[in-house]
C-alpha cells in the first residue's frame, strides 16, 4: 500500500493566497462583461439594424412574394361599415300620362259654382337629373361557408423603406 503524502500548511497557504484574488478578478470580469452586454441591449437596433440591411437589400433584388391563405370559418359575424359618396347623372326620356278631373270653383251671379274640367294629356320628359348620393351602408351578416382568401403580396410593393427608417438609430 502506498502512503499518500501530508499536504503541508505551506501549500494550503500559498492555494489560500491567490484564491481570493482570482475569485475577485473572476467576478470583476464577469461584472465588466455583464455590463457591455446591458450596454449593448439598451439600443437593440444598433445590433439589428446591419443584419436587415442585408437582408432588404436582398428581398428587393429578388421578385420574392409573400404568399398566404386567410381562411374564414363559416358562421364567422361579418359586419362592415361601407361609405358611398357617389354622383350619378339620370337622363329620363319618357312621358308622364295625365287622365284626372280637376274641380274648379268659380263666382257667377247666380251663386257659387262648381265645374268639374277632364284633363288627358301627356307631358314629354327629357331631362338629365343629378344625384348624390352620400351614405354609409352597415353590413351586419354572418358566413354561410368558410371562405379561403388567398393574398399575395410582392415584396417590392411592401414600404421597405420606411422599415429601414424606424431602425436608425
Amino acid at each position: 500500500m502506498a502512503s499518500a503524502e501530508p499536504v503541508t500548511d505551506l501549500a494550503r497557504t500559498d492555494r489560500r493566497r491567490w484564491l481570493a484574488p482570482a475569485a475577485l478578478a473572476a467576478a470583476l470580469l464577469s461584472l465588466a462583461l455583464n455590463g457591455v452586454l446591458l450596454f449593448m441591449l439598451m439600443r437593440p437596433e444598433r445590433l439589428v439594424s446591419p443584419m436587415v440591411n442585408r437582408a432588404l437589400d436582398r428581398l428587393e433584388t429578388q421578385d420574392a412574394t409573400l404568399k398566404y391563405q386567410v381562411r374564414i370559418p363559416a358562421g364567422m359575424p361579418v359586419h362592415f361599415d361601407i361609405p358611398v359618396d357617389e354622383r350619378y347623372e339620370v337622363r329620363l326620356n319618357t312621358t308622364l300620362p295625365i287622365n284626372t278631373v280637376v274641380t274648379l270653383p268659380f263666382n257667377t251671379p247666380f251663386g257659387n259654382r262648381t265645374v268639374n274640367v277632364p284633363v288627358r294629356t301627356t307631358i314629354p320628359i327629357r331631362q338629365t337629373v343629378p344625384i348624390h348620393l352620400r351614405d354609409t351602408f352597415r353590413l351586419r351578416t354572418q358566413t354561410q361557408a368558410e371562405i379561403v382568401v388567398p393574398l399575395e403580396i410582392p415584396i417590392r410593393d411592401l414600404p421597405l423603406d420606411a422599415l429601414r427608417q424606424s431602425l436608425k438609430p
